[in-house]
């Protein structure tokens, strides 16, 4: 071989060892995908012991190295095959790099809106709304309900702009992502979620290969992504709800499997970590989650 094509697959192995541990399963990572990349991506998170389903399905786009176009719709099986929901589209634009020998230190920042599809409206004194599709919840006038965020639905009548900043910091095996973010719900009629931030916190670390050989090397991941919120109060004609907003952690455990460099499989487990939300309500205690991931990726 000759000594151009040895270098292309040094580079080739450089760049797989460098994204493997970036590609979280829940969180973002300041890396972006490669130019011209697209990532077909399907994820189906289940509640209350497998009762109920979120589906979403994500199609990513590469328009430049540091610059990739991001884009998911719900998705229910339920009563024939249907798009419910949200849109979320949002671009990730890479600011900067620090490189080295087994390290590297790279900032983004992400912006984007969830736009609503088929939104039922929130008039009057009576809110039906689904958590998951087929659990239905209702709230009667807003006296002691209606503390739930809009994070936890699948569908709202409010558009949601979100604004990201994402740091990742690689060392050898080991990926650390940190990211802040602030959050505007706006409503289309009476009722407003309240806004809120988001943090996270994520580790992932590579466990196979231990030395990289080959394009058909199998890479193992691990992660602890640990995610946390605080959202302001809702608002029901400007009025504020008094028993909505408050503060919520989620860790998510997860392991992936990348084969090919093109193809992941992803499991994760949510745990509850820690709410003050849902003090007077009827809801109950927030529900652990398990989500499966399957990813294609692909150069035009």
């Amino acid at each position: 071989m000759s000594m151009k094509g040895h270098l292309l697959i040094f580079l080739f192995l450089l760049c797989n060892t460098v994204f493997s541990q970036e590609l979280y399963i829940m969180s973002h990572p300041a890396a972006n995908l490669s130019r011209h990349r697209i990532e077909f991506r399907n994820n189906v998170m289940s509640y209350d012991n497998f009762k109920y389903f979120h589906n979403s399905f994500e199609i990513n786009y590469g328009i430049l190295g540091n610059l990739t176009l991001y884009n998911s719709v719900f998705y229910t099986l339920e009563n024939d095959y249907k798009f419910i929901g949200n849109y979320e589209g949002a671009v990730r634009y890479r600011i900067h790099d620090i490189d080295k020998k087994n390290y590297h230190l790279r900032f983004a920042a992400q912006t984007g809106a969830v736009i609503p599809v088929n939104a039922k409206p929130i008039v009057g004194d009576q809110l039906e709304y689904e958590l998951h599709p087929g659990h239905k919840v209702k709230f009667y006038n807003f006296i002691n309900d209606i503390t739930v965020p809009s994070v936890d639905f699948h569908t709202t009548d409010n558009y949601t702009f979100k604004n990201d900043i994402i740091v990742t910091n690689l060392i050898k095996k080991l990926a650390i992502t940190g990211e802040m973010g602030f959050n505007i719900n706006i409503p289309k009629s009476d009722f407003k979620f309240g806004n809120y931030f988001d943090w996270s916190l994520a580790l992932g670390y590579l466990v196979l290969p231990k030395q990289y050989k080959s394009y058909n090397d199998v890479n193992i991941n691990v992660y602890s992504e640990s995610k946390a919120y605080y959202f302001y109060k809702n608002k029901f004609l400007g009025d504020e709800i008094a028993n909505s907003g408050g503060f919520r952690v989620d860790t998510y455990l997860g392991i992936q499997a990348i084969f090919l460099s093109s193809i992941m499989t992803e499991l994760s487990y949510k745990i509850p970590v820690h709410s003050n939300e849902y003090a007077e309500t009827q809801i109950g205690k927030r529900s652990t989650g398990l989500l499966f991931s399957f990813r294609y990726l692909f150069f035009l």
